[in-house]
C-alpha cells in the first residue's frame, strides 16, 4: 500500500516538479484541497487582471490566474483547457472567448477537437469528456483507470482515438469514447505525449527519454529509445519519416527514418520545451518554461530563439490551423497568436496586468 502511494506521487507530481521551479504546479504553492489562487484572483476581484472578453460583455472569460495546459485549434474555432476544470472558447479566431462548464474541477491536461463540434479532453483521475456541441455541453466517459493522470489525447476522426498518461497508461477508442480499452503495455513509465498518423502507426515520448512505436495500432510496442535520465514532453512527426521529440534543459531529438535512429541536438534556449509542432514547409516551432520559444527552419536541425515582448512565464499549448495561423497557450491565462508563420506573437482577447 505504501509502495502504491509513492507511486502514485511520482506519477501526479514528476512533471508538476519541474514547473514548480517557476510556478506552474498546480499545489505547490497552495493546501492539500485548496486552490492554488484565492477566490478573489480566480474571480477577478480585488484588483487582480481580468481579460478574456465575452461576446455579450459579461464577465471576463479568461482571467490572470488561469493555467491552460493544452489547446485544440479547428479554423476559427480555438479551445484551451487547463487547470481547475478551466475550459475556454472562442469563435473568432480568439477575439472574444466564452467559459464552458466541463462539469468538473479536475485539471484537464489534454484536448483533441476533429471539427468545429465534436472533442475530448482528458486530465486528472483517469478523466475523460466528449463534446458533440462544440463544448455548450460536455459529459463524462467511462474511463478504465481511475488514478492514473491522463496527459494527452489524440482522435483521427469521430471514432478513433488514443490517450496517454502516468504509469504507462495507453488507451484505445473505436466508437467515439463510448468504450476505451487499457492497450498493452506494462513499463512503469509516465507518457507525456503522442501522435497517430493513422489508426496503424503511431508514437510515444515520455519519461526517461522514451519512445515508443506501433504500426498495428498499438497491440505492440516497439521501443526506439529509453533508459535516459532526460524526459521528453513533446512530439511531433510530419511524415513517416520525419519526428522531433523535446524535452528538459532544451534537448531536441530528431528522426528522419521513422525513429529508427534518433539524433540528439539542443534547442536555442537551456529551458525544458513542453512542446513541438512542426509547420508550413521544414518549419517547427517548441515551447516551454519560462516563456521559452524556438523555431526550426530546417526541420529541427538548427534553431534560433524567438522573444515575446514581457513574457516570462510558461507555456504548453501550441497549434497551428490550416492557414497557417500560430497559437499558444501557458501560464496567467496566456493566449498568443501568430499570423506571420511564428515570427511575432500578440495576445489575442487578453489584456495584460497592469505593473
Amino acid at each position: 500500500m505504501n509502495n502504491q502511494k509513492l507511486k502514485d506521487q511520482r506519477a501526479g507530481l514528476l512533471l508538476l516538479a519541474i514547473l514548480c521551479l517557476i510556478g506552474l504546479a498546480v499545489g505547490c504553492q497552495r493546501k492539500e484541497g485548496g486552490s492554488h489562487y484565492g477566490d478573489e484572483e480566480r474571480t477577478g476581484r480585488g484588483g487582480v487582471a481580468q481579460h478574456g472578453r465575452q461576446p455579450s460583455g459579461g464577465p471576463p472569460a479568461i482571467t490572470f490566474g488561469d493555467k491552460f495546459y493544452d489547446l485544440a485549434v479547428q479554423g476559427q474555432n480555438i479551445w484551451v483547457v487547463g487547470y481547475f476544470g478551466a475550459v475556454a472558447h472562442s469563435r473568432d479566431g480568439g477575439r472574444t472567448w466564452q467559459r464552458q462548464d466541463p462539469g468538473t474541477r479536475a485539471s484537464l491536461l489534454g484536448v483533441s477537437f476533429v471539427n468545429d463540434r465534436i472533442g475530448w479532453a482528458v486530465g486528472d483521475q483517469g478523466l475523460i469528456i466528449r463534446t458533440l456541441d462544440g463544448g455548450t455541453r460536455w459529459e463524462p466517459q467511462k474511463s478504465p483507470v481511475a488514478v492514473e493522470k491522463l496527459m494527452k489525447v489524440q482522435f483521427l476522426d469521430e471514432k478513433e482515438g488514443f490517450a496517454v498518461g502516468s504509469f504507462g497508461v495507453i488507451l484505445h477508442t473505436e466508437d467515439g469514447g463510448t468504450t476505451w480499452q487499457r492497450l498493452p503495455y506494462e513499463e512503469d513509465v509516465i507518457l507525456n505525449d503522442l501522435v497517430f498518423l493513422n489508426n496503424r502507426e503511431g508514437w510515444i515520448a515520455g519519461e526517461f527519454e522514451t519512445i515508443l512505436h506501433t504500426t498495428d495500432g498499438g497491440q505492440t510496442w516497439q521501443k526506439q529509445r529509453g533508459g535516459q535520465e532526460g524526459k521528453l514532453f513533446g512530439l511531433v512527426f510530419r511524415d513517416a519519416k520525419q519526428g522531433l521529440a523535446v524535452g528538459t534543459a532544451g534537448k531536441v531529438l530528431l528522426t528522419a527514418d521513422g525513429g529508427k535512429s534518433w539524433k540528439a541536438t539542443q534547442s536555442a534556449t537551456p529551458d525544458t520545451l513542453l512542446k513541438v509542432r512542426f509547420y508550413g514547409q521544414g518549419q517547427a516551432l517548441a515551447v516551454g518554461l519560462r516563456g521559452a520559444l524556438a523555431a526550426s527552419a530546417d526541420n529541427g536541425r538548427t534553431w534560433s530563439a524567438i522573444t515575446i515582448p514581457r513574457h516570462y512565464s510558461w507555456l504548453s499549448g501550441l497549434a497551428f490551423n490550416h492557414q497557417g495561423t500560430g497559437f499558444l497557450a501557458g501560464d496567467h491565462g496566456t493566449i498568443l497568436t501568430s499570423p506571420d508563420s511564428g515570427k511575432s506573437w500578440r495576445p489575442v482577447g487578453l489584456t495584460p496586468p497592469s505593473r
